[in-house]
């Protein structure tokens, strides 16, 4: 198989936190992830979106900027930019097969290869080094300690919200995410928390940062957009960089996002797919609209969508409702039938049930139309991707140029 069918097949090895393979992998590169200071950010919401601003601020001020961040939603490519722009699949590739070859010797000095993670991030690391970015902002995959990213050479991590996702992975309560999600702290490295509206939280991470902690207060208001913003600016300016770019395009969560014409209707699309981020974004919705929802499995579904399925939210909110399944993603969709059963278990309707995401946008534009209302898309980011694929076919736009962050 060639490398692209070899990274691909990669993605059926699973998840497996830990460090031994990544370290041999970047051992056997010459630990280019040294070569630059990073920061390193992890959080179960906002997190990407943090480090999207700060990308922006860096490169606002000059500095040479690598953005590393997952999962992609319609490229590999996608997880690993310069100076806010995706890398070109020619200088992926070039990186790949270096990737490829230290990791079949990863696979038989271990008895097992890097995951497809891993990998991904061990091309970023890579591209990073040989393009001379004078510092990496890193977002961690899932928790924070056994992670591939907590390698990087960090003089400051970061974190975002502690909220109940991957709970089959982190733990089952708050308490035990955030010291997961703690586990990026380094000795003696500034650690700096948005403060848990859950004191116990914010403890659990304290016994492990000890003084080295910092807590951001935040706004205390629901637009976690600008917050994040300006969360940014304050890192930013610690740095003596320029201020972020208010107007970063960060697909599914940027405000200004789809740009116009991209789209047919007026339509939001949020990659809200937890608790915490769904209930964020139901609170934006002033107007009635035609949904659009569609979740890759997880341990706790029903805990994951219980803001949609509340009754506060739906004849009067939602006109509509159609359910769809993402078409990739590391975990399969879940299927729209049972989903359909969950967020309609407070209508007096029928759902309506489209599998193709696609034909389901096709279904939500006609209705819109009709009901003179817009539409608004919640669920997985690899639903945000499935739409932001077509929509660009659609227009004949230039995919490279809808995934550059600033």
């Amino acid at each position: 198989m060639d490398d692209r069918e070899w990274l691909m097949d990669r993605r059926f090895a699973g998840m497996n936190l830990g460090l031994e393979r990544i370290e041999s992998l970047l051992h056997k590169l010459d630990n280019p992830q040294s070569d630059f200071p990073s920061i390193h950010v992890a959080g179960t919401n906002g997190k990407g979106t943090l480090c999207a601003f700060l990308s922006s601020a860096a490169a606002n001020t000059g500095v040479r900027v690598g953005l590393f961040t997952t999962p992609h939603l319609v490229v590999v490519e996608e997880r690993v930019r310069i100076d806010g722009e995706v890398i070109d699949s020619q200088t992926f590739d070039e990186h790949l097969s270096t990737i490829r070859a230290a990791a079949v010797e990863v696979g038989k000095e271990l008895g097992e290869q890097p995951t497809f993670y891993e990998c991904t991030f061990a091309i970023a690391m890579l591209a990073f080094s040989r393009a001379g970015v004078e510092r990496a902002i890193i977002e961690t995959g899932l928790g924070g300690e056994g992670d591939a990213t907590c390698l990087v050479d960090a003089d400051l991590c970061v974190i975002t919200t502690i909220g109940l996702d991957h709970t089959e992975i982190l733990g089952d309560t708050r308490e035990q995410i955030a010291r997961a999600k703690a586990g990026i702290h380094r000795a003696g490295i500034p650690l700096v928390v948005y403060h848990p509206e859950d004191e116990s939280v914010l403890a659990a991470i304290a016994k492990i940062a000890g003084d080295d902690l910092y807590v951001h207060q935040g706004l205390g208001i629901d637009d976690f957009w600008q917050d994040w913003y300006i969360f940014a600016g304050y890192i930013a300016v610690s740095f003596g960089w320029e201020l972020p770019s208010e107007d970063i395009n960060w697909p599914g969560r940027s405000t200004n996002w789809p740009p116009d014409g991209l789209f047919e209707s007026q339509i939001r699309i949020s990659a809200a797919h937890n608790a915490d981020g769904l209930q964020s974004e139901l609170m934006s919705i002033q107007e009635p609209t035609i949904l659009v929802i569609g979740v890759t499995q997880k341990a706790n579904l029903e805990e994951a969508i219980a803001e949609v399925t509340s009754e506060i939210w739906h004849m009067a909110t939602f006109r509509h409702i159609i359910v769809t399944e993402p078409t990739s993603g590391r975990n399969p969709p879940v299927d729209a039938e049972e989903l359909a059963e969950l967020v309609f278990a407070s209508r007096l309707d029928e759902p309506i049930i489209e599998k193709d995401p696609v034909k389901a946008l096709e279904i939500a534009e006609i209705m819109s139309r009709q009901a003179a209302c817009g539409i608004s898309v919640m669920g997985s980011v690899y639903l945000v991707g499935d739409l932001l694929k077509f929509a660009v076919e659609r227009t004949g736009g230039d995919l490279w140029e809808h995934l550059r962050v600033h």
